[in-house]
């Protein structure tokens, strides 16, 4: 699935008491990009992240994914919207421990379309293989940090998303298994024409990224690579 274009305009996300924790007056993004999103820990990184996936209600103002206005959909619409276009990987993994790492990979296959389920369960095989996870049948909870994230990363990608969020993926990675991950994200959006957005305080992985977002105290401003 091919990507779609972000504009961003006049985003304001509050927490409790009103609290402001992101501010961004705009940003664009095109398909086939990759940004990366960085700033200290506190920052509002995450919070951007999940507005970007409409998982923050408070969000106002315009989350433009192509002709779908985010901020303007109902919470079912959001959650079709995500189902349909959206792969998230999130830094708590998020797995289901009684499932099998092939079984939490292909979870969208349960969600989609039937016609879909074949290949959702082909692409989760596929990726959780690249990712080094061999025994797919071997339920998560007997899993390591490491191979929880990579299973994460694999569901991902399973449902073929247009576009890939992702919040720290290589923090639970060995720099090896890291390496192979970020260059399947950056393969993903630059020959599939996938809009990758990535916060991490990984070097590595932001010097992959055609553009650096930072975060300071809930604003955002276009960023420099570090010499």
């Amino acid at each position: 699935m091919r990507g779609l274009p972000l504009e961003l305009s006049n985003l304001s996300v509050t927490g409790a008491e009103g609290r402001m924790l992101v501010r961004a007056e705009s940003l664009s993004i095109a398909p086939g990009e990759s940004i990366g999103i960085r700033g200290p820990s506190g920052a509002g990184k995450s919070t951007l992240l999940y507005a970007l996936a409409g998982l923050q209600p408070t969000a106002k103002g315009v989350i433009r994914w192509g002709d779908t206005d985010l901020v303007a959909l109902g919470e079912s619409e959001r959650a079709r919207f995500r189902r349909d276009r959206v792969g998230l990987v999130f830094q708590d993994f998020l797995l289901f421990e009684e499932l099998t790492a092939q079984g939490n990979a292909a979870l969208a296959a349960a969600f989609g379309a039937r016609g879909d389920a074949a290949s959702i369960r082909s692409r989760a095989g596929a990726a959780l293989e690249r990712l080094g996870i061999g025994d797919t049948a071997r339920n998560v909870d007997s899993f390591s940090g490491g191979e929880r994230q990579r299973v994460a990363i694999a569901r991902s990608l399973a449902n073929d998303p247009a576009i890939i969020l992702a919040d720290e993926p290589t923090a639970s990675l060995d720099r090896d298994t890291a390496d192979r991950m970020i260059d399947d994200l950056v393969d993903l959006a630059r020959t599939g024409g996938k809009t990758l957005i990535a916060v991490s305080h990984d070097r590595t992985l932001l010097e992959r990224m055609d553009r650096l977002v930072e975060v300071i105290d809930g604003r955002l401003q276009e960023g420099a690579f570090d010499a």
